[in-house]
């Protein structure tokens, strides 16, 4: 017995198939799409960087450059000169006013003189809480104004608020130690002797960190000066964050953070915990740049995450050195990539989907195809040859296969009919049972024969014969193959069936003779029709018996036929015979009889000795299968009554009764024959040594 070998679905085939091509190709795909567009991630965040750097270069050098150019055209003016002494305070407070008004950069304008005297223009929000609660602002655009005067204790400084229309609020005196001689904007001024910035630091007026600028008066005597707070510069780095929890600061020379980008609010959808260590650790990074002078571009782990640290230095401006920095979370800075390649891997798997399911599709209209074919030729294996509608593909290989299939239906469609499909099922299973030779078993043979067939062909054309006996044949032979016989062979106009072979049947003695019985009244419905249309009809005798005999492969290697060799056959011969002589249509032997008398209704015919044989055989006739023994229960209580008395030797007894199933039954045969016989021994008397047992004396 060989062993089954492993297999799978077509279509399964076909989609693993898919999958091992699709799977590495997907992954390869998206690892360099995730490759390519983090690339560009890095890129955008250094683009970025670098635009932050411009931008506050820019905001350093470009912006604080215009003030300078203002401070030197206001320290040119008549009105600052030093000598015009506080009279001119008046037309100083204007024009440092006007200048607020055109650069809202500004937080605040002022001129000091060598002799301490100090004017101040500036805007309320670059003071503190404190000092603001001293003012009325109800007026958001007013101008603080302030004027400090007066030596040592008596040092007093008066402020008040202006309105835009120059409507001067109550002043404000209060003493102060305030000296603008000492504040880094005139000591840097000084030392230069022109135009300077200072290094960040908190203003005198309020606790907002900035730069101030100071330009010399021409001729000397003092400085005017302005407060540039780093509020603006926070905005603009605040604009150029990098992602929405990105960390950017600018750094000063002297070792100090001074600006850093507004934080993301805690209750914000997205925003990351751990801000301010992140922020303590930017600002490590910055100072190391800044003592080591080199710029800085790695990454740094903050808690649990990583971060992106980039630090730049900016182009020295008036003498000043800053650094721009920025932290920025691995997670923000691949989210766009991250977000891409999400898009490209759910885009690739509709794709996958897509080509899986254009594959499953055409795996299972292959497959279908594929799968009919099998059924098809699993049928034809067994024999069954009903499916007649070919398989339809448009693809060449797969309609080539179906016509094959289709050929070889038609042919052993062909070569079944000559051939039992029992014994081609046999062979089929067991290849080696081909050979010539056979097995003894218990067979039950039929013979069949057409009455008055000869004189039939002498008087019909051997096509309208043929014709007719072709569809005689398969109106018998469907009756029998329905109850598992075999039909061994066509002799002329005859039948040679047998049972229990080749494929064994316990049943094989009761479907013999329910295959005589359906057979015989398939063979009347046949007679009939042809009748009404004015033809003659066939009348069949069939013969039955059952015994020994060696069934197999007879002949030569080349050429075998399997039929039964016995004197089984010889026997079913003779009885089919028999019915010549008592006018039946089927006659069994007492071996069949005996065996199915509890399934079937018989009738004992008579006890005979056949010609050139010295024992005595009962022949018997079945009438119908035990369902319909009550419609022969009268016949044959007289049929019974006449054999009885026929066997006893009272022969007019017999007379009387064989007369009366030949009242029920006229057309009976039998009755005649033995009415025939009683006379003839009532006439001549009874023969010595009578039996009951009919001697014939012709075959």
């Amino acid at each position: 017995m060989t062993a089954r070998r492993l297999s799978i679905p077509f279509s399964a085939t076909i989609l693993i198939l898919m999958a091992l091509v699709l799977a590495p190709l997907s992954t390869a795909l998206l690892w360099l799409g995730w490759r390519s567009v983090d690339t560009l991630e890095q890129r955008s965040a250094d683009e970025r960087v670098t635009e932050l750097e411009k931008a506050v270069e820019r905001f350093l050098t470009d912006g604080l450059r215009v003030m300078i150019y203002v401070g030197l055209t206001l320290a040119d003016s008549p009105s600052f000169a030093a000598h015009e002494g506080p009279a001119a305070d008046d037309e100083r407070r204007r024009q440092l006013v006007a200048m607020l008004g055109r650069h809202p950069a500004v937080a605040a304008a002022f001129v000091g003189y060598a002799d301490g005297h100090f004017v101040f223009a500036g805007r309320p929000e670059s003071f503190s809480p404190t000092e603001r609660s001293d003012f009325d602002l109800a007026d958001r655009d007013a101008i603080i104004m302030r004027v400090v005067d007066g030596e040592g204790p008596a040092r007093r400084a008066i402020s008040w608020l202006q309105a835009t229309g120059g409507t001067r609020g109550r002043e404000l005196v209060q003493p102060t130690d305030y000296d603008p001689r000492t504040r880094p904007w005139y000591v840097e001024a000084g030392k230069v002797r022109g135009p300077a910035l200072t290094a960040p630091y908190h203003f005198a007026w309020s606790k907002h960190a900035g730069i101030s600028a100071g330009v010399p008066l021409l001729g000397g005597g003092g400085v005017i000066g302005f407060d540039y707070t780093l509020d603006t510069l926070s905005q603009l780095i605040t604009t150029y964050k990098i992602t929405p929890n990105a960390i950017i600061m600018v750094g000063h020379g002297a070792g100090s953070v001074e600006v850093e980008s507004e934080g993301c609010i805690d209750t914000a959808p997205g925003c990351l915990p751990g801000d301010a260590e992140v922020r303590v650790a930017l600002k490590g990074v910055i100072s190391e740049a800044i003592d080591d002078d080199r710029q800085v571009d790695r990454r740094i782990s903050v808690g649990d995450r990583l971060y992106r640290v980039i630090v730049r230095r900016v182009p020295e401006a008036l003498g000043q050195r800053f650094v721009v920095a920025a932290a920025v979370p691995i997670v923000e800075l691949a989210a766009n990539s991250r977000g891409l390649l999400q898009r490209a891997a759910a885009a690739a798997a509709i794709a996958v989907a897509f080509a899986i399911l254009g594959a499953l599709v055409a795996s299972l209209l292959v497959s279908r195809s594929m799968a009919r074919i099998a059924a098809k030729t699993e049928r034809i294996r067994h024999l069954d040859f009903s499916d007649r509608v070919p398989v339809q593909s448009r693809i060449s290989e797969v309609a080539r296969l179906s016509d094959a299939v289709e050929r070889m239906r038609e042919g052993l469609e062909v070569f079944g009919r000559y051939v039992s499909k029992d014994l081609v099922h046999q062979i089929m299973r067991s290849p080696e049972s081909s050979g010539v030779g056979g097995t003894r078993r218990e067979v039950t043979v039929m013979f069949t024969d057409i009455e008055g067939f000869s004189l039939l062909s002498e008087t019909m054309e051997p096509e309208l014969l043929t014709s007719r006996l072709s569809r005689y044949f398969e109106v018998l032979g469907a009756a029998i193959s329905a109850n598992r016989g075999t039909i061994d062979k066509y002799i002329g106009d005859s039948i040679m069936a047998f049972w229990n072979a080749p494929e064994p049947d316990p049943d094989h003695i009761a479907n013999a003779c329910r295959a005589a019985l359906q057979a015989a009244a398939a063979g009347h419905r046949l007679s009939e029709k042809w009748r009404q249309l004015g033809r003659p009809g066939f009348r069949t005798r069939f013969g039955l018996h059952t015994g020994p005999a060696v069934v197999g492969n007879v002949g030569a290697r080349e050429r075998i036929n399997y039929t039964l060799v016995g004197a089984v056959a010889n026997q079913a011969s003779r009885l089919e015979g028999l019915n010549k002589v008592y006018g039946t249509e089927v006659l069994a032997s007492g071996e069949v009889a005996t065996v199915t008398a509890d399934r079937f209704v018989w009738r004992h015919i008579d006890r005979i000795v056949a010609v050139g044989t010295t024992e005595a055989h009962d022949i018997h006739e079945p009438l119908c299968e035990i369902d319909g023994a009550t419609a022969y229960t009268e016949l044959l209580a007289h049929w019974q009554a006449g054999r009885t008395a026929y066997v006893e030797g009272r022969f007019e007894t017999a007379i009387a009764c064989f007369s009366a199933v030949a009242a029920i039954r006229p057309e009976d045969g039998p009755s005649r024959v033995f009415i025939e016989r009683c006379t003839g021994f009532f006439r001549a008397g009874t023969p010595d040594g009578w039996d009951g047992t009919w001697r014939l004396d012709a075959k």
